[in-house]
């Protein structure tokens, strides 16, 4: 079982990367002290979602840092087009390259509905999810937002369905630190990303995990969802609070770290409707705040085209408005 992933898909049965071992974060780049183009691979040519067809060789092959700013150097060896490194086609895992959507896959039928993030191929899923598959490859077009990049301890759960990662949420644990700077902590628990795939959504998703969130945190007298709060997300904080009465006087939109005068009520909100003006295209839309680059560098060490993140906290609710 040690050895199987190195072998051939084929002698691996279905296995796909998550159900594979890996210990530790080491382990995901064993063979990062070899020339890149010598990788090995069963597939020499990987195809991106628009149709072009992208070779393994070493202009097409980068590294992408697993964890934002001040957190473990960890990073992935990954395969992009050639004409922009954000757009990721396969990424090197246990001895082989996989496509990025074959990375989101599981073979386990154990891993179902939603799940805590443990395990370091999990911690893996969750980055793709928010910064490869929501950032780029399933970003709606004219969406300028982004997720910052998931910490190293970041509290979340995948949502597993039908043998696929279909989405994410994330929360901001009270007590935890805001940021490495102020040296502030979260005053209440805070819903802080929601994220659906596009092939996903009007499922009711965004709805289960809003519920699953409030439902976790139930000995808790007040919970925070991160302002702000997306037109979509509203729209599925109107749906679980018309059927959970008992919840509109504890469900507060929040800025860190929490403050009562940073508190405003959503249902209040919903009333009296101060939520955001909604978009053409707002049930597939997230809304968040400022920007930065995340790095991506190259298998030389040199720093390559940014994909632009969140670096305060937003919730981007990804949902439509029925259950």
């Amino acid at each position: 079982m040690d050895t199987s992933g190195n072998l051939p898909v084929s002698h691996q049965g279905s296995f796909y990367p998550v159900d594979l071992p890996c210990q530790d974060y080491h382990e995901l780049n064993p063979d990062s002290h070899k020339d890149p183009a010598s990788l090995h691979s069963d597939i020499k040519t990987f195809s991106h979602p628009s149709g072009a067809k992208v070779h393994v060789t070493q202009e097409n092959i980068g590294r992408l840092m697993l964890f934002g700013d001040g957190g473990p150097p960890h990073s992935l060896l990954a395969l992009h087009t050639p004409a922009d490194e954000t757009q990721v086609v396969a990424l090197y895992l246990h001895g082989k390259w996989w496509p990025i959507y074959e990375v989101l896959m599981t073979s386990s039928k154990s891993r179902n509905g939603l799940l805590f993030v443990k395990s370091v191929m999990e911690r893996v899923i969750l980055f793709l999810l928010s910064q490869i598959i929501f950032g780029v490859l399933e970003k709606p077009l004219g969406e300028s937002m982004y997720f910052s990049t998931p910490s190293a301890l970041e509290y979340g759960k995948i949502l597993w369905k039908d043998g696929e990662a279909v989405g994410f949420y994330t929360i901001k644990k009270k007590g935890s630190l805001c940021d490495g700077c102020t040296g502030q902590s979260y005053l209440l628990p805070v819903l802080d990303t929601v994220f659906v795939r596009t092939h996903w959504r009007r499922n009711g998703l965004a709805l289960q995990m809003l519920q699953d969130f409030c439902t976790s945190m139930s000995k808790e007298s007040v919970l925070g969802i991160s302002c702000p709060i997306s037109t979509s997300m509203y729209g599925v904080c109107k749906k679980y609070l018309e059927t959970h009465k008992e919840q509109r006087e504890h469900l507060y939109e929040v800025d860190a770290p929490g403050e009562w005068s940073q508190r405003r009520n959503v249902w209040l909100s919903i009333q009296l409707q101060h939520c955001p003006a909604r978009r053409a295209n707002s049930d597939e839309s997230p809304h968040s705040t400022q920007a930065m680059a995340r790095k991506l560098i190259d298998s030389k060490g040199k720093v390559l085209k940014g994909i632009p993140q969140v670096h305060t906290s937003a919730v981007k609710g990804i949902e439509a408005n029925k259950p």
